[in-house]
């Protein structure tokens, strides 16, 4: 129940005629009948009659078990979106308790330089891509095939690799390439649980500076996953 109301919060947030709607379908008057007690059906139940007595509770009750928490949902953010995700998120103060952070590594594409041999063409690309305005960049050291490669940016589909790659080589860069790699690209999500409605208003205007992202009601998921 607790993962509806947040739904609802968001529905809120999202479409504000929600409320005028429900009003044009029914006001809280015509549903009165259906709440009200019935004296004359209440039964005092005595701690020492029959079941309740001996098994501590009535015959074919359940055992009420947990619900599930409810939580707040926000991603998926990749790339240097995370980074940026996780200075706005610090902002609202919230306790570390209440925020949960997953990270999934899955395929990408990326715009890159491709691998050099040596330490002098390795800085002669450097220094071409300054000339060329580009600042935002990071050469990759691992110790595989792509070392000395120089990866100019990372996107979750190849129509933002592609638009990505044309915008470089309108600025000189015509050795640029994009390409798919598998399992490189961590994707993370966030999640805050059991959020009051300012927390929502607040998740939902951050949502906003980070598009492709959404915010959605879930039930929480296992500590730790």
């Amino acid at each position: 129940m607790r993962t509806v109301f947040l739904l609802l919060v968001l529905i809120n947030l999202a479409f504000p005629a929600y409320l005028l709607m429900a009003r044009e379908h029914g006001g809280a008057d015509s549903q009165i009948p259906s709440l009200q007690i019935s004296p004359e059906k209440i039964r005092v139940i005595k701690t020492g009659d029959g079941a309740a007595a001996a098994g501590g509770q009535l015959p074919g009750a359940r055992m009420a078990t947990a619900a599930p928490a409810a939580c707040v949902e926000w991603g998926t953010l990749a790339g240097p979106d995370v980074a940026r995700a996780d200075a706005a998120l610090a902002t609202l103060g919230l306790p570390e308790a209440l925020v949960q952070r997953t990270v999934t590594d899955a395929g990408g594409y990326w715009v890159y330089l491709p691998p050099v041999k040596t330490k002098s063409q390795l800085d002669r690309s450097i220094g071409q891509l300054s000339a060329s305005g580009i600042t935002e960049f990071f050469v990759v050291q691992d110790a595989t095939p792509w070392r000395n490669a120089i990866s100019l940016g990372i996107f979750k589909s190849e129509e933002a690799a592609r638009s990505f790659l044309e915008a470089l080589r309108a600025k000189g860069v015509q050795s640029a390439v994009a390409g798919r790699r598998e399992n490189f690209l961590r994707q993370v999500a966030y999640f805050v649980r059991e959020p009051n409605e300012a927390t929502i208003a607040k998740l939902a205007q951050l949502q906003r500076e980070f598009p492709g992202t959404q915010i959605k009601a879930v039930t929480c998921p296992p500590a730790g996953a």
